[in-house]
């Protein structure tokens, strides 16, 4: 008979989770280290607890600051964000460019990450520490 492959995430994610991982400047190593926080966030009382205890709360915060700082403004008109705009309504023609300004994408998605883990910390964690966040 074979063994079951379960191993008890909140037995290993003390273990496993460093506070230095959020102090990179790489992108893709932070990318990581939020996929795999936001994992043991949900899932491990001890990780939420180490979190606003070493600074790792700050830091999660300090990364959704600086993403929406970084944000160009928003447009005149918020409808014409999701299409909304009546039919009467004079529309400036796109200009055409050959090099875009493209949306970040792995910033927004690091961005994604940091706000699920802040939340999962808020939401499932014990009264002090949700008085904290």
């Amino acid at each position: 008979m074979r063994e079951s492959n379960f191993a008890s995430p909140a037995l290993i994610g003390a273990c496993v989770w460093n506070r230095r991982a959020l102090d990179t400047a790489s992108p893709l190593p932070l990318l990581n280290s939020l996929t795999h926080l936001t994992y043991l966030t949900s899932t491990s009382p001890r990780i939420r607890e180490i979190l606003t205890s070493d600074g790792g709360l700050e830091r999660l915060l300090r990364l959704l600051r600086d993403f929406c700082v970084s944000l160009p403004p928003p447009p005149e008109n918020p409808s014409a964000i999701y299409g909304l705009l009546p039919p009467c309504y004079p529309r400036s023609p796109p200009i055409p460019t050959l090099n875009s300004k493209s949306f970040d994408r792995h910033a927004a998605y690091r961005f994604s990450l940091a706000f699920q883990s802040v939340v999962n910390i808020g939401v499932r964690g014990p009264e002090p520490i949700r008085s904290h966040v």
